[in-house]
């Protein structure tokens, strides 16, 4: 395992089979978009302050993977990994789907998301996500061909639609669900919700599954995608899996 978001991480992924990198996107303070999760670079690096407060030359200085510890062993300290952009993330994985999650709230950070993915002409190995609904709205109306997944407000939607079993249930922004199995007293992965959502023309996927008995049932309901920090008991259960079975 190595530190999150990072060249290391998405080796490790893409070594165990992985069909899409999930990452997380901000800008920094001259507007590059940079893959790392946190507002702040406090907890992944040996800086300090939010993302926004940094420009990318001082970023760049940073260890990401000076707080990242295995078994209480900082194995990737002073190990040369740093936080990467977007566009050098497209480079260095070029077979791979990526899946960008805008952490920041702001259109603008979308915009600057859309022009990475246009001048490198990777949109189809694209997918735009947030857990904010103007970052989504904004790039569905200003860049209709840019593929989104499912917002808030789609969800939704499209769940009180499910619950009064509405004949013809519809996905309204997008057909890629991005869910986590359950929201506190709400099953998202039961059968008959996966099948809700593969019948109006959807696909769903499940986060943050780290456990192999809980992706061998989730495959086993249906789900089309596991997002997993763990990408080598993800490979062993792939490698396993017969559907149909539990």
């Amino acid at each position: 395992m190595a530190p999150e978001n990072t060249i290391p991480a998405f080796e490790f992924a893409m070594a165990h089979r992985a069909d899409v990198l999930e990452i997380d996107v901000r800008l920094s303070r001259d507007g590059k978009v940079i893959v790392t999760h946190d507002e702040t670079i406090d907890r992944t690096t040996n800086g300090n302050g939010k993302v926004r407060s940094h420009d990318l030359i001082g970023l760049k200085k940073l260890d990401a993977g000076y707080r990242f510890q295995l078994d209480g062993k900082k194995l990737w300290k002073s190990k040369g990994v740093v936080l990467l952009t977007l566009e050098e993330l497209f480079e260095a994985f070029p077979a791979a789907g990526v899946n960008i999650d805008v952490k920041d709230n702001d259109p603008a950070a979308v915009a600057a998301v859309v022009s990475v993915i246009e001048k490198l002409g990777v949109l189809e190995r694209s997918v735009i996500a947030s857990f904010h609904d103007q970052n989504l709205e904004f790039c569905r109306t200003n860049f209709a061909g840019v593929r989104t997944s499912a917002g808030k407000s789609d969800v939704k939607r499209f769940y009180w639609r499910y619950l009064l079993r509405h004949k013809k249930n519809i996905l309204s922004g997008s057909q890629l669900l991005q869910l986590p199995p359950r929201y506190y007293f709400v099953n998202l992965s039961s059968s008959r919700f996966i099948n809700a959502v593969h019948s109006a023309g959807g696909e769903v996927n499940y986060w943050t599954i780290n456990e192999p008995a809980a992706m061998k049932k989730l495959l086993a309901l249906g789900a089309d995608g596991i997002v997993t920090d763990r990408a080598d008991l993800a490979a062993g259960v792939l490698e396993n899996f017969k559907p149909g079975l539990q």
